[in-house]
């Protein structure tokens, strides 16, 4: 109970003086921080509104961009977040507070948290003025006790996942179209039978991954049938366990063609099947999704799907930036990112014929 009050006593926020003034809160992002960058009449409404509200948040930020303290943007992260081979996150995550502070702003990082408390706290930084602008990295809008960080009324762009049905600026990686393009290229070689091991359920990687596969398959004519599922977590250990699988099915109903949900499920699967005495690509192709840096140096080398981490930290540090000051004029919510298709050593034509392990 005493969080909560913490949470309602936290003051006014920048939604209450943009209702106030009728002004977007960007408007009041710029009058209360960058006052030298919005129209006189304008700021003076603003400040008026912040006055009569009590408002202090933006006035803070002002100080201290006066006295040369960045303005912050507060990054929160994930509850879980799995950290393997592929280290999209935090390569992400480096290319984003480089080019936050590249353009002046420093960096507050937050995790969201199964502890109420931890993401009470959270609320009250963003409702408290210290920060100027959110960015969601892979997780969704936190809430607690039925209120929503989107109260805080501040700028938010999400990064990793598609927020953008909520009014949300988001930036992803073309997750659907480049694992259709790479389900291509295996069609083309000659598969016919794939399996895709998943990552968690409920994702929306692997629901948009997912996607990508199925409608693949269907465009170049191939049953429901050509797709087994195997439910994996986007760790090693979900490729083992499907790898386990595969091998106790019968060597003429196998998949030839393995598509992962990441390099590290890819990595896992590999492992298993090569120590169960199949030869990759020979007996099966594997093909995984992020770009690892140690996927060429693997044996064999392993085909992925390449993310392009840093374009992806570039576009949403500059697009929550861009919010803050205002200069953010698109109505585009939604901003896909290319993969490339990197075929290496895993990744070769089907068998000729049934492979019985050996």
């Amino acid at each position: 109970m005493a969080k909560r009050a913490d949470i309602r006593t936290a003051g006014p926020s920048i939604a209450d003086v943009a209702r106030e003034a009728g002004v977007a809160t960007s408007t009041v992002s710029r009058a209360l921080t960058i006052p030298g960058r919005i129209a006189e009449p304008t700021r003076l409404k603003v400040e008026a509104a912040a006055r009569k509200l009590g408002y202090t948040g933006g006035n803070q930020t002002a100080r201290n961009l006066r006295v040369g303290t960045p303005p912050t943007i507060m990054i929160v992260m994930p509850d879980e977040l799995y950290i393997g081979a592929s280290q999209t996150v935090t390569e992400v995550l480096r290319v984003v507070a480089s080019s936050l502070v590249e353009r002046g702003f420093s960096l507050l990082i937050a995790n969201v948290s199964r502890e109420a408390e931890t993401d009470e706290h959270i609320l009250t930084v963003a409702l408290g003025g210290t920060v100027s602008g959110i960015l969601l990295m892979a997780t969704n809008v936190p809430e607690v006790n039925g209120r929503s960080l989107v109260e805080a009324g501040l700028p938010i762009v999400s990064l990793h996942f598609d927020l953008s049905r909520l009014g949300i600026p988001s930036v992803v990686s073309d997750d659907h179209d480049a694992i259709v393009a790479a389900t291509k290229k295996l069609a083309a070689l000659g598969h016919e039978r794939f399996l895709y091991v998943r990552g968690r359920l409920g994702n929306y990687h692997d629901f948009e991954r997912l996607r990508g596969v199925r409608d693949a398959l269907s465009g170049i004519g191939l049953p429901e049938t050509a797709l087994r599922l195997s439910q994996g977590d986007y760790s090693f250990t979900g490729g083992i366990a499907a790898a386990q699988d595969f091998l106790q099915l019968p060597a003429e109903s196998r998949p030839t063609a393995v598509i992962c949900a990441n390099d590290d499920t890819a990595i896992g699967f590999i492992k298993t099947v090569t120590d169960g005495g199949l030869t990759v690509p020979d007996d099966v192709s594997v093909i995984g999704f992020d770009g690892a840096a140690v996927g060429p140096f693997m044996t064999p080398p392993l085909s992925t799907v390449q993310q392009d981490t840093a374009e992806l930290g570039r576009r949403a540090a500059n697009l929550i930036i861009d919010n803050v000051l205002g200069e953010h004029l698109s109505n585009e919510q939604r901003f896909e990112v290319p993969c490339t298709i990197v075929l290496r050593d895993s990744v070769g034509a089907p068998p000729v014929g049934p492979q019985p392990v050996r």
